[in-house]
């Protein structure tokens, strides 16, 4: 079966949030803003917020996902005090400090050169959170690579305008938000079937994928949370991508 259209997670699938640094940003930030003596105030505030999330036993890059997937706002208010100075260098240091996985691109540009349309599928669950992929893009000029970023508040452009409002409130976790997207490609004339969804969750972006009838390819390149059961391929590096679907 042909692949024509292929959805990417975003965190640890396209981006790599493990090369940004938390409590290097704030301090920069209140340096910058001349109140040096905050940044230990507030990055006292980050840790605790973090912790605050998942359950006990699991990692700190989890609570952190947990956080920025689902309540990135209380960043901004419980962190930074609410100060929109602050919220500006922090969006714009957060979006340098991430960094595209390794060899994305390069799959990206493969992928545009076969005619395979491709969107960013991520579970993050607020315009905010859904405003930074917008800037990670911008920043690392991928933006051109995708047709569409689908969350659950919004199906939007790359500019971050909202297009399809048939998203909103449908979830990775329920698997709703494949639901909607398999409405919307056989709206394009793609079936299920010739649609992957790429990620390194198993359940989320794999599992629920798959019951769906996408084409599931599990990327543990940058986190392994368990090999799937399920996938069609689990890959550990972008030059692993099965080309078997290309056109």
């Amino acid at each position: 079966m042909r692949m024509r259209w292929c959805g990417l997670d975003f965190g640890e699938t396209v981006m790599n949030p493990y090369t940004l640094h938390q409590n290097k940003i704030i301090t920069e930030i209140y340096n910058e803003l001349g109140r040096g003596e905050e940044a230990q105030r507030s990055i006292a505030a980050w840790y605790e917020l973090r912790d605050s999330f998942a359950t006990p036993g699991d990692k700190p890059e989890e609570r952190v996902r947990q956080l920025k997937q689902y309540a990135k706002d209380k960043i901004y208010s419980q962190v930074l005090g609410g100060d929109p100075e602050a919220a500006r260098l922090y969006d714009q240091k957060e979006a340098r400090g991430f960094t595209p996985t390794e060899g994305v691109s390069n799959l990206l540009e493969s992928l545009r050169k076969v005619g395979v349309q491709v969107a960013i599928v991520s579970e993050s669950s607020s315009l905010t959170s859904t405003f930074a992929i917008t800037r990670f893009l911008h920043v690392y000029n991928l933006g051109h690579y995708f047709s569409d970023i689908i969350t659950p508040v919004g199906g939007f452009d790359v500019e971050g305008r909202l297009v399809d409002s048939r998203f909103v409130g449908a979830t990775k976790k329920s698997g709703t938000i494949y639901d909607v997207l398999k409405a919307l490609l056989q709206e394009r004339g793609v079936a299920p079937a010739e649609g992957a969804m790429v990620g390194d969750d198993p359940i989320l972006d794999i599992e629920n994928a798959k019951l769906r009838s996408f084409i599931g390819i599990q990327y543990t390149g940058v986190v392994d949370r368990g090999r799937s059961k399920v996938a069609d391929y689990v890959i550990d590096a972008w030059s692993e991508f099965p080309s078997i679907f290309w056109p």
